[in-house]
């Protein structure tokens, strides 16, 4: 009769086993007395939550609470004239993104609902004069 291999798991599991044995901290003698002292085990590693995150800090709109995120259709030739539009501003110093004017746009239509006069709404925001010439 031959001798049956030994099982590749035996060896796996006695390693493991040996290994969940806790190993003995090395001792230092001091020079005081013949007392062993033993060493203490070295400090553990910062965890992920007390490093500091990486990339920029998050300060836009995408971070904001009182911000949302939705998509819209718009029709081609309309967003061009916005983003024409907005560029005459923002040469004028007047700075405003499209996300801004539809979160006004939306707001003024809810309040014109809702019965209020957004002729005065509508003059505070745009930074265009109506002049009456006589």
């Amino acid at each position: 009769m031959s001798n049956p291999k030994p099982s590749p798991f035996k060896k796996l599991f006695e390693t493991k086993e040996e290994a969940q044995i806790e190993p003995e901290l090395p001792t230092e003698p001091t020079t005081e007395s013949n007392v062993t002292q033993t060493s203490t085990p070295p400090t553990p590693a910062p965890t992920p939550s007390e490093k500091s995150k990486r990339g920029r800090p998050a300060t836009g709109k995408r971070s904001d609470d009182a911000w949302i995120g939705r998509t819209y259709y718009v029709k081609r030739s309309t967003d061009l004239d916005v983003e024409e539009e907005l560029l005459k501003l923002k040469r004028r110093g007047v700075e405003i993104d499209k996300s801004e004017l539809v979160d006004f746009l939306m707001s003024v239509w809810v309040k014109w609902q809702q019965g209020e006069n957004i002729d005065l709404l509508i003059d505070e925001f745009t930074p265009r004069r109506n002049y009456k010439s006589d």
